[in-house]
């Protein structure tokens, strides 16, 4: 989904990593644009472990776990720079 998402007139969005996500977790204030109307607030990233689970950042409570990829949590696509 990231990798197809054209938005700005740019097309290279990716899913970031787990520290990448962590990092917008820190300054998800000075970044604005992220779900706060919820309890719910888990993001996706594009890490996994052995298992092949994904991890995720619980941006409610500031915690990182992981989980089976069929569970629906939400995404941020992100471009380097």
């Amino acid at each position: 989904m990231c990798k197809s998402l054209k938005v700005g007139g740019y097309d290279d969005w990716y899913l970031p990593g787990i520290a990448e996500l962590n990092k917008l977790y820190i300054n998800k204030d000075a970044i604005g644009g992220f779900e706060t109307s919820s309890n719910d607030l888990q993001y996706w990233s594009s890490s996994e472990n052995t298992y092949r689970f994904a991890w995720y950042l619980d941006f409610a409570l500031g915690f990182q776990a992981f989980y089976g990829k069929d569970y629906l949590n939400r995404v941020r696509a992100v471009r380097a720079f």
